[in-house]
Order: structure tokens, then C-alpha cells, then sequence
């Protein structure tokens, strides 16, 4: 199952599985969790409900 992680500092969202930053559709960062999830449900990918938040 994939992670969406919410780098503080910089406000972007990427996703990782198993501790790997992963790519989904050519790309490694987002704007927003959404468009991670939209991004794993086109690979069809299970994405975890919970998004992890780094601090600054």
C-alpha cells in the first residue's frame, strides 16, 4: 500500500511505498493529495487514507 507524505517545509506531496519515494505517471511530487490519489488510482494502486505531515 502506498503513503502520501506532505513535506512540510516545502508543501508538496509526494508518495512513497515501502519506504521509496515512488513515481506514479512520470512524475514524484504533487500540489495536493488529491492529485496523488488520482495519480495511484489511474495505476491502480491502493493508497492509504492517512497522509503523513513532516514538519518545517
Amino acid at each position: 500500500m502506498m503513503r502520501i507524505v506532505n513535506l512540510g517545509r516545502t508543501g508538496i506531496f509526494v508518495a512513497m511505498r515501502g519506504g521509496i519515494l515512488t513515481s506514479l505517471g512520470g512524475r514524484s511530487h504533487w500540489r495536493s493529495a488529491e492529485e496523488v490519489r488520482h495519480a495511484a488510482q489511474a495505476e491502480n494502486i491502493a493508497v492509504s487514507d492517512f497522509v503523513v505531515r513532516t514538519l518545517p
